[in-house]
């Protein structure tokens, strides 16, 4: 799998389809790496280029002490994808990154044809209790809890004997996280909040969502879903928790490919409506 260099950092990324084919960026969330979409890249279709990097901090990019703050990560994407050479594509944001996503499309909105945010924290940001701290930082060393914590997110494969392999992959690659991301993605969260300016999303977005999420619930989704303009419809997964790349793929895959296949023209009528409420 290959690296590429930006000004920002070293990413190291894994890729999936034709290189003429229609590119998407996908974004792991915090406490993984690239690999936790390994099982929904390996369903989809070869017209589809799609882009997986590990994140600051994770997988085998660079491990900075600093640099994780939401808008410091999207600029990292803005410096991956002016590496990549693209001038629009689709961007998908998983859990955590959802918001990096948000962030990158409130200042970037014209490289993008679409916006997919799965299982995302909310455009209003995570308030983490000050005494949840702590517990972040043991993981690094409590393999133990590590593991318990990831499959938590994934409750339709906890006991299946044939993905806990994998899972056990996913937990030493959390492991290996540069120390400092162990907290700072849940600071970063709590000092992010886009709601009020989630009005200038007017390009197509959609939200999807596993209804066994223990960690994002359905009251802050529908928030995100009635703030963002663009964004047309909120999809659940039903017996799916936080992690639909892993224990759903194909459902995933399906919502997703329908979604960027549509014809937008609708959403010019949002735009529209926005810039006149001006």
């Amino acid at each position: 799998m290959p690296f590429i260099n930006t000004p920002r950092l070293r990413f190291h990324y894994r890729t999936q389809g034709d290189p003429d084919g229609l590119p998407m960026l996908l974004l792991h969330g915090s406490f993984a790496s690239g690999r936790w979409w390994e099982p929904f890249l390996s369903i989809l279709p070869k017209e589809i280029l799609a882009v997986v990097p590990d994140l600051r901090g994770c997988g085998e990019s660079d491990r900075t002490d600093t640099g994780y703050a939401i808008d410091e990560q999207a600029e990292d994407v803005r410096a991956l994808v002016e590496a990549l050479g693209w001038d629009g594509f689709d961007l998908v944001g998983h859990s955590s990154s959802g918001a990096i996503a948000v962030e990158y499309a409130m200042n970037y909105a014209h490289t993008l044809h679409s916006l997919i945010l799965v299982d995302s924290a909310p455009v209003e940001g995570v308030r983490t209790p000050l005494e949840a701290y702590p517990v972040l930082e043991s993981l690094r060393t409590d393999r133990e809890l590590l593991g318990r914590a990831l499959r938590n997110l994934m409750p339709s494969l906890a006991d299946s004997a044939v993905h806990q392999p994998f899972i056990e992959q996913l937990v030493t690659d959390a492991q290996s996280m540069a120390p400092a991301a162990f907290t700072a993605v849940a600071r970063a969260l709590d000092h992010w909040d886009r709601f009020l300016d989630a009005g200038q999303l007017t390009l197509p977005t959609l939200l999807i969502w596993g209804d066994q999420d223990t960690i994002v619930d359905h009251a802050t989704t529908v928030r995100s879903l009635i703030a963002i303009p663009g964004a047309n419809n909120l999809e659940i997964l039903r017996n799916v928790g936080h992690s639909p790349m892993i224990e759903a793929p194909v459902a995933l895959a399906e919502r997703i490919i329908d979604f960027i296949t549509e014809e937008f023209d609708e959403f010019e009528e949002i735009r529209g409506s926005v810039e006149e409420d001006k």
